[in-house]
């Protein structure tokens, strides 16, 4: 005789292995039990720390549209604290750059006008080439280089000295720039220093004098070395010395910290 197995409880019942009895088709499905969401510390204003009604978020306003005129005022308004700013950091470069200006416009007069009557060895004088070497020499090949440019194209315009409308800016912006890389990495400032410096610059004017006279002039090589690059390089070294001297003079108090200009 076999032993009836005993499932447990009732027939149809829930039996304690966890067994399930006959599931009814028609018992609707039972529903996902929904999290409920954490109430915010506001709505307890009897916990400790609970924020006051008046200390609440509240959704801040919407700021008004500009109008055109409004905004443009905005932007100009930025433009010139930018420009106030820019002033303020860089005020010491910028009074530099000033005093700069007014000694190019002196010596550009001087060479158009003075010189041009009483000219040295028979030939003008090359005095900003003279002092695009100095303004290097004694502030870097960055000064050196725009220096350079703007006086060669100040030179050109005015009719100072004649040399080609493409060799002349390109030379004094070379001029400025190698000048004053050696000045500040490899050459100390001495006065056997701006000796090698007035040379340099001379001799490649002359080359440069040479080229644009060749290609205006017919006449022979050694004619234009005789009578215009020659006479040209000694009239340019013998005024070199006093522009590098009032370059030196000029530019020495920017050189000076606050405490040596105050004496304090």
């Amino acid at each position: 005789m076999t032993p009836i197995q005993n499932n447990g409880g009732p027939k149809g019942g829930r039996n304690r292995s966890g067994g399930q009895g006959p599931i009814d088709k028609n018992r609707p499905a039972a529903r996902p039990r929904q999290l409920q969401q954490p109430r915010p510390a506001w709505k307890y204003p009897d916990r400790p720390g609970a924020p006051q009604p008046s200390q609440r978020r509240r959704r801040q306003p919407r700021a008004p549209s500009l109008t055109v005129g409004q905004a443009i005022l905005a932007e100009l308004q930025d433009f010139f604290q930018r420009i106030w700013y820019y002033i303020f950091e860089n005020g010491e470069s910028i009074i530099k750059g000033v005093v700069l200006g007014l000694l190019l416009v002196i010596f550009l007069l001087l060479q158009t006008t003075f010189f041009v009557q009483f000219s040295p060895f028979g030939a003008v004088p090359d005095l900003l080439l003279s002092m695009t070497v100095a303004v290097a020499v004694s502030e870097g090949e960055k000064w050196g280089a725009v220096f350079g440019l703007v006086a060669a194209y100040l030179s050109q315009a005015l009719g100072g000295v004649n040399t080609g409308f493409s060799l002349l800016p390109l030379f004094y912006m070379s001029a400025g720039y190698f000048c004053g890389i050696c000045a500040v990495n490899y050459l100390s400032d001495s006065i056997p220093v701006r000796g090698i410096y007035i040379a340099a610059s001379g001799v490649g004017r002359g080359v440069v004098t040479t080229i644009c006279a060749a290609s205006v002039l017919n006449a022979s090589l050694g004619e234009i070395l005789l009578h215009i690059v020659i006479p040209e390089f000694f009239s340019t070294a013998l005024l070199a010395p006093g522009i590098y001297g009032l370059i030196y003079l000029v530019l020495r108090p920017f050189h000076k910290s606050r405490a040596q200009r105050t004496g304090a």
